[in-house]
């Protein structure tokens, strides 16, 4: 990728980003709507992280690709278990957080997910299913972070600059991970790569798929939606192997 289209891709993302989370303040969304948009989130994550991450950092660490990915599983899972509250238990919210702490949280998985980007950048036809990945997976990311902040009294202003904050945090990561991992020995990239792809299953297994599950939302649906997410990444590394 030469600079020009790199500024242009992380551009994308971050409008993607601010794109979700300014849903909110244009009009209400239903819970079966979320619902079947989080599904097809999380097949794109897990399908990007099986189909395409793992297979490269297979490729560059051979038996020891499986200490990254463990890595990034863990990062994602101790840190929302441990170190960030979760005042939402009160009201009925199993992954959310209210206020300045929701935005701490979410932002700092946009910064892993910034690492990825990086690191995909530095490796041939990547790139996109990343790009995808990190999309699909921003958008209900950014449509929580602003719900939470109304939720938690923060003016239309206040809660639009955050979002911005949250919405350039993945750009950031990526260039501090592309600047740091650009020339260095290829099992470092394989090793965030690997990272990368413990992280993507955490969040997909964690956060995304036990909403799938409420009350009122068709099961059908949803496993339709996941699996719809999961054939997009099959068909982009059927496409991969056929160049």
């Amino acid at each position: 990728m030469t600079s020009t289209s790199i500024i242009a891709y992380l551009a994308l993302i971050a409008a993607i980003s601010l794109a979700g989370g300014v849903a909110p303040l244009a009009r209400k969304w239903s819970k079966s709507q979320l619902t079947l948009l989080v599904s097809a989130g999380a097949g794109v994550l897990l399908g990007a992280a099986f189909l395409h991450l793992i297979p490269v950092a297979v490729e560059s660490l051979g038996h020891r690709a499986g200490f990254p990915l463990l890595a990034g599983f863990l990062a994602i899972s101790i840190l929302e278990k441990f170190f960030l509250l979760d005042p939402c238990e009160e009201v009925g919210c199993r992954i959310h957080r209210f206020g300045f702490a929701a935005f701490l949280g979410i932002s700092f998985h946009s910064l892993l997910d910034g690492a990825a980007v990086g690191s995909s950048l530095i490796v041939p036809n990547l790139a996109v299913p990343v790009f995808a990945a990190i999309a699909v997976h921003k958008v209900p990311a950014a449509f929580s972070l602003c719900s939470i902040l109304l939720l938690a009294g923060y003016t239309r202003r206040r809660t639009f600059l955050h979002v911005i904050g949250f919405s350039l945090a993945t750009p950031v990561g990526a260039v501090i991970a592309f600047l740091f991992l650009k020339g260095v020995d290829p099992a470092v990239v394989g090793g965030a790569i690997g990272v990368s792809a413990g992280s993507f299953i955490a969040i997909a297994t964690s956060d995304l798929l036990p909403q799938l599950h409420g009350e009122g939302v068709s099961r059908g649906r949803s496993l339709l939606s996941l699996l719809i997410g999961i054939a997009v990444m099959v068909l982009s590394a059927i496409g991969l192997d056929a160049h």
